[in-house]
Parts: structure tokens; sequence; C-alpha cells
């Protein structure tokens, strides 16, 4: 005959568990003309309130100081910090110490945190 063993149960232990939401807000940029592209790491959401929501990861285009040829039609994803919950409009920022930066101003909040913007250099 086979014993199986019980498991034993201890007196109740109380956990402090402390729930953390992850966000993130997704931009999907296609580029309207041919051009060469490049992405730097001083690119930010900013709130309407002044906050800045940093990039936290690109898809589709290079990082400073290299270039990369985008096509008319050609897509790449920029994931950032998500915003806060009392967002409701934001700017694109590539903040950069020369021309052709992009700021696409006054984008409205929607619910799924993504969006396509049409950047034309």
């Amino acid at each position: 005959m086979r014993t199986i063993a019980q498991p034993v149960f201890k007196p109740e232990i109380s956990f402090a568990v402390e729930a953390v939401e992850e966000r993130a807000t997704i931009v999907h940029c296609t580029m309207t003309e041919f051009t060469a592209a490049r992405i730097w790491p001083s690119t930010f959401l900013i709130q309407e309130d002044g906050v800045r929501k940093g990039l936290l990861q690109a898809y589709g285009i290079t990082a400073y100081p290299n270039w990369k040829w985008l096509l008319p039609g050609e897509t790449f994803t920029l994931v950032f910090e998500g915003l806060d919950k009392h967002c409701l409009l934001f700017d694109l920022l590539e903040e950069i110490p020369e021309p052709g930066g992009f700021h696409i101003a006054n984008i409205e909040r929607n619910k799924s945190d993504v969006y396509r913007l049409f950047i034309d250099e």
C-alpha cells in the first residue's frame, strides 16, 4: 500500500502586495517622403502639464548618429513611457542640437495609447 504525504499547512501569512501597472505609449511614424532619418535619444512625449515621457525603444529606424533611408509610406515605431492618466493632449518632440528634428503638437490622447503619425521632412 502506498502512502501519499499530506501537505503541511502553516498558519496564514499576510503579504503586502503592491499593484504595479506597466504602461507604454506606442507611436507608429510613417514617412511621407523619401528621406534619410535617425532617432535621437532626446525624443520625448511632452504632456500638456509639461511632464516628459522618455523614449524606451525604437523599431525600424536607426539611433543617432547612424542614418537610415526611408521610402514614402515606410513606418518606424517608437515606444515611450506611459502617459499619465490625466493627460489629454501631448506633443512628440525630437529635441536635437541641429535643424531637422520633428515636432508634432497637440496629439489627442486615445484609449489604446497607440498612435499613427505621418511625418514629412
